[in-house]
């Protein structure tokens, strides 16, 4: 479904990413994980469309997007869930679902936004409060729900437990495994790295901008080194 190659990305002098390439198939959950700075999050804003790679090769569904612009890869069924939620919070709850909406026409909308709001009952009831009077779990949600009413082929996640209480991180990592038994591929970049390896089929592991590993949880789990290094495990 997803397929990056030679991946390139600069920032004037800094060489963020490097040569990485990564895949993610249909109805497959795949995570990256890696330290701070090692460019999970320039890998994601890469496919989403806001950073543009200075070389490499990104197709989604079959078809080259690299020319592709942001809101075009989100008609086209290529979201992101950004880290740090990134809602409007001086707007509406039901505003920020209609922003998410902004491809679909007529009673689409409505139905879309109606979805959204009954799978996340504690949205519903606030649909017309600013959204800046949510909790951080209740803002992840609808940053989710947003994600969601444009209707992803493939959702991007990037952080998604960051801040949240370890309750509203496992109701958190529950709706990913539903999203994805619903048919949505899922490219997770998360922190809390057992957690992701133990809800992904596949993983990369990233390390100064680039691939420094690749395989399935299960190898990538018994790496003694990755353990050592992002599961707090000592060798």
């Amino acid at each position: 479904m997803l397929k990056v190659e030679n991946m390139d990305i600069r920032y004037g002098a800094i060489h963020a990413l490097k040569n990485v390439s990564i895949s993610v198939g249909e109805s497959e959950i795949v995570t990256v994980v890696g330290s701070n700075g090692a460019g999970k999050s320039s890998l994601l804003r890469a496919l989403a469309g806001t950073v543009k790679p200075s070389s490499g090769k990104i197709s989604f569904r079959g078809e080259k997007i690299n020319s592709f612009s942001a809101p075009f890869r989100v008609k086209s069924g290529l979201t992101l869930v950004p880290e740090g939620r990134q809602i409007f919070v001086s707007m509406s709850v039901e505003e920020n679902l209609l922003l998410g909406a902004h491809s679909q026409t007529g009673p689409e909308v409505k139905s879309s936004i109606e979805s959204i709001f009954d799978r996340f009952g504690n949205l519903a009831s606030r649909r017309h409060q600013l959204a800046s009077v949510l909790s951080g779990g209740e803002q992840q949600m609808l940053a989710i729900g947003r994600a969601m009413v444009a209707k992803p082929k493939l959702m991007m996640l990037d952080e998604p437990s960051l801040g949240l209480s370890p309750i509203l991180v496992e109701q958190l990592f529950e709706l990913i495994k539903e999203l994805h038994n619903q048919g949505i591929s899922i490219l997770l970049v998360e922190q809390n790295t057992k957690l992701a390896l133990k809800t992904a089929q596949r993983g990369y592991v990233l390390e100064l901008g680039s691939v420094r590993q690749e395989g399935t949880v299960d190898e990538l789990a018994a790496d003694k080194l990755l353990a050592e290094a992002y599961l707090g495990e000592s060798v």
